[in-house]
C-alpha cells in the first residue's frame, strides 16, 4: 500500500484524501483538533523555517500541508513535493511541523495544515521571509574621476526585505587621523555639484534594513584640476659665497612636470653647484626646491618655478638678491659717579665739675640763699639751677650776672674756661650735657643737607 502511495501525483493524493475523508470514523470518541487555528512565522532568509501543526484526537484522520498554491507538500510524515528542502518533523506524536530549509523570499506565503475531516479542518500558517539588506552591483564603480567644476553622481542601489535605509558619510584623513561625517540626506544616489579639489575623499553608502547585517561600500572620488603654484617668499636676500634654498609648492591632480627657470633657462643639477629637490606634502601637494651653493653675482636675479600637467600650467617669480651686513659702529659711555656725602665730626662735649671755696656769710645773706634756695638763674634765655650752694651750667658761653659773693666766686670760676660744669656731679649735668650734643650734631646735619642741595 505505501508503494502505491509514493507512485501516486499529488492531485490524485489529494483526491485520494477528500474520498477517504467522506468515510464515516468508527470509533473515535473525540474529533481532531488543532492547538490554534492560525499562527504566523517570521525568518531570515537562508534559515530554516518552522511552521508549527499540533492535533490532538487525531485517530485514524490524516495530515497534509499544501502551500498558497494548494499543491500537495507532504502526506502524513512523507514529502510529496520534489523539493528536497521540505520535510515533516514530530518531535512530539501530536506534532506534525512543516520544515523549510534554507528558505527564501519566494517562499513567503500561506501554508495550510489539514486534517481529512468532514468537513476538513484546517489550520493557516503564515509565513514572511525578511531578507537583508544588499548592495547591487548595478551601484557606482569604486572609484570616480571628475574634472573640477563638474556635476559627480554617486549611485548606491541596494535591495532587501524590508525596503533598507540608504545613508551617506565622507571619511577624511587629517593629522588626526580619520575622521568621518554624515553628509547629504538618505537615499541611494548621492549629487556633488561644481565639484572643487576640497571635495576628493572617500565617501561611504551604508545600508541597513534591521535585519542583520548591515552592509557599505567605499566610493572614492578624484577631482582633477590644474596646477597651482605657490611661493612662500617672493625676496630673498643673501650674502655673498654663502648658500640659499629657493622652494615653491605645486598643488595639482593629477601632478605632471615642475621645473626652475632663470632667464628663460631650465635649471639643472650641477655638481657642487645646483641641486633640485622635491618632497611630497599630501596626496595633491609637493614642493620643489632649488639649492644654490657659493653664490656668485651672476647667480643674483629672477627665479621662475613652472609647474604643469594635460589640464594646464602656473609659475610663480622670486627675486634673489646680494644682502650685505650693515657697518656696526660702537660707542663708548663714561659714566662718573657722585662722591658720597661726608659728615663732619663733632667732638665729644666734656664736663667738669666746680666746687666752690667756703664762704662767710651773714644771717641776712643766710636767710636770702634758704629763699633762693631752688631758685632759677637766667641770662640771654639760658638758664642755671642753684642747689644747695651748687650750680649746673647748661651753656658756659655766656656770661653770670652778679648775684652776691657766691655768685661773684662762681662767675669767677666759669671765666677760667670751664664750660657745662655741674657743681654736684648729679645726673642733671649729664642729661642736659647729651641733649645739647644731639641737638647740635641735628643742626650741623641739617645744614649739611642744604649745602649738597
Amino acid at each position: 500500500m505505501d508503494f502505491v502511495i509514493n507512485l501516486l501525483t499529488g492531485v490524485e493524493l489529494l483526491w485520494l484524501w477528500i474520498s477517504l475523508s467522506t468515510e464515516p470514523v468508527i470509533g473515535v470518541a473525540h474529533e481532531p483538533m488543532f492547538d490554534s487555528q492560525i499562527a504566523n512565522v517570521t525568518v531570515k532568509e537562508m534559515t530554516t523555517a518552522v511552521l508549527p501543526c499540533s492535533v490532538k484526537y487525531l485517530g485514524k484522520c490524516q495530515v497534509i500541508w499544501t502551500d498558497k498554491f494548494s499543491t500537495v507538500l507532504t502526506f502524513e510524515d512523507r514529502r510529496v513535493t520534489d523539493d528536497n528542502r521540505i520535510s515533516v518533523e514530530r518531535p512530539f506524536i501530536k506534532d506534525w511541523n512543516l520544515h523549510i530549509r534554507n528558505v527564501r523570499y519566494k517562499d513567503s506565503g500561506m501554508y495550510n495544515c489539514q486534517i481529512n475531516t468532514n468537513p476538513v479542518k484546517m489550520k493557516v500558517v503564515y509565513l514572511t521571509v525578511k531578507v537583508p539588506a544588499k548592495i547591487l552591483n548595478s551601484s557606482s564603480p569604486d572609484t570616480i574621476r571628475v574634472t573640477e567644476g563638474k556635476t559627480v553622481k554617486l549611485q548606491c542601489n541596494v535591495s532587501g526585505i524590508p525596503t533598507p535605509t540608504v545613508t551617506w558619510h565622507r571619511i577624511s584623513q587629517d593629522e588626526k587621523g580619520e575622521t568621518k561625517k554624515k553628509i547629504g540626506m538618505s537615499g541611494e544616489v548621492l549629487v556633488i555639484h561644481n565639484i572643487s579639489r576640497h571635495c576628493g575623499d572617500v565617501y561611504e553608502c551604508s545600508a541597513s534594513n534591521g535585519v542583520p547585517p548591515a552592509v557599505s561600500r567605499f566610493i572614492t572620488v578624484n577631482v582633477h584640476f590644474p596646477p597651482e603654484v605657490t611661493l612662500p617668499n617672493s625676496r630673498m636676500g643673501q650674502i655673498l659665497g654663502k648658500e640659499t634654498i629657493l622652494e615653491c609648492q605645486v598643488t595639482a591632480n593629477p601632478q605632471g612636470g615642475a621645473v626652475w627657470r632663470k632667464n628663460g633657462m631650465e635649471m639643472k643639477n650641477l655638481s657642487g653647484k645646483f641641486r633640485i629637490e622635491m618632497y611630497r606634502e599630501d596626496s595633491i601637494s609637493v614642493s620643489i626646491s632649488l639649492r644654490i651653493s657659493f653664490l656668485e653675482q651672476s647667480d643674483y636675479g629672477v627665479y621662475t618655478c613652472e609647474a604643469y600637467n594635460q589640464l594646464g600650467r602656473d609659475a610663480g617669480t622670486m627675486v634673489l638678491y646680494e644682502y650685505k651686513i650693515p657697518e656696526v659702529w660702537t660707542t663708548t659711555t663714561t659714566t662718573t659717579r657722585k662722591p658720597a656725602m661726608t659728615l663732619p665730626v663733632i667732638p665729644p662735649y666734656k664736663t667738669r665739675i666746680i666746687h666752690p671755696p667756703p664762704r662767710q656769710t651773714s644771717t641776712h645773706h643766710k636767710q636770702q640763699h634758704r629763699h633762693q634756695h631752688h631758685k632759677t638763674l637766667s641770662k640771654n634765655g639760658q638758664q642755671y639751677h642753684r642747689e644747695s650752694n651748687s650750680v649746673v651750667v647748661k651753656d658756659g658761653r655766656d656770661k653770670m650776672s652778679n648775684y652776691g659773693p657766691t655768685d661773684e666766686r662762681l662767675q669767677s670760676g666759669y671765666k677760667e674756661g670751664k664750660t657745662g660744669e655741674s657743681l654736684t656731679g648729679g645726673n642733671t649735668g649729664e642729661a642736659s650735657t647729651r641733649t645739647s650734643a644731639t641737638t647740635n650734631f641735628i643742626l650741623a646735619l641739617v645744614t649739611l643737607l642744604f649745602t649738597q642741595l
